[in-house]
């Protein structure tokens, strides 16, 4: 088995690579995001029964993606004579649909942390995953340039840090199979959007998600559920 520190760059490489191979062409626009993780676990043994004593912890999270606003420019589909351009033509309905959805491609830092005690001994979990993830939304204006973004999430997580404290010691949660392996993570969210300028919006931003993969019946499973709100910047063009 290859050492942690190289599995862990392994997949920075693998992050940086994805995003760069994002093509600029299509004029993506840039979203940054900073909030707070509060993250439930929910571990179950081999035999199915959950542990008890687990309570939610508070970690950081960060985002950084490129935002697509609109699936279609209805400026520039107007002037192009494609059989799609011309469909959307005739189908004003249809293309007013595909303006108001948009996408995000990006990658996140989350750390999913937990606390809890087990006949009076206390312990803790603290983890930093690197992801990527994929939004897709549809965005309802609204007066006074304001907007609600109603998003699908979906995301792939590998830790890169983590440290379990337990009866006064440290153990390495890189090296666990229930941490180590690759989350997949789904759910929910919206974005409560302000335009301020022809190349700046803020906005608040809620999630709901929670792992979608789990070990095979008979062995114990790992799952997080991780609440996450924040704020954050979409630099238009």
């Amino acid at each position: 088995m290859e050492p942690t520190c190289t599995h862990n760059i392994k997949s920075l490489l693998f992050l940086v690579l994805f995003v760069s191979l994002i093509p600029a062409a299509h004029a993506q626009q840039i979203k940054l995001t900073q909030g707070i993780a509060i993250t439930e676990f929910n571990y179950q043994n081999e035999q199915g029964q959950n542990l008890q004593g687990l309570k939610s912890g508070s970690g950081l999270a960060f985002g950084l993606a490129f935002h697509k606003a609109s699936l279609v420019d209805s400026a520039k589909y107007k002037l192009d004579q494609t059989p799609f351009a011309i469909y959307l033509g005739q189908n004003p309905t249809v293309a007013k649909l595909l303006s108001l959805i948009n996408y995000d491609l990006g990658i996140q830092l989350t750390q999913l942390n937990a606390v809890g005690d087990i006949q009076n001994n206390a312990f803790s979990y603290q983890t930093d995953y690197l992801g990527l993830h994929g939004k897709l939304g549809v965005r309802i204006p609204l007066p006074w340039k304001f907007s609600l973004n109603l998003q699908g999430i979906a995301s792939i997580n590998k830790i890169v840090h983590g440290n379990q404290w337990l009866m006064n010691r440290y153990v390495d949660l890189t090296e666990d199979a229930q941490f180590a392996q690759v989350k997949m993570i789904a759910g929910y969210g919206a974005e409560f959007e302000k335009r301020f300028s022809d190349k700046l919006a803020g906005f608040f931003s809620y999630q709901q998600t929670q792992t979608m993969n789990s070990n095979p019946v008979g062995q114990s499973t790992l799952h997080f559920k991780p609440t996450i709100v924040s704020v954050g910047i979409r630099l238009l063009n």
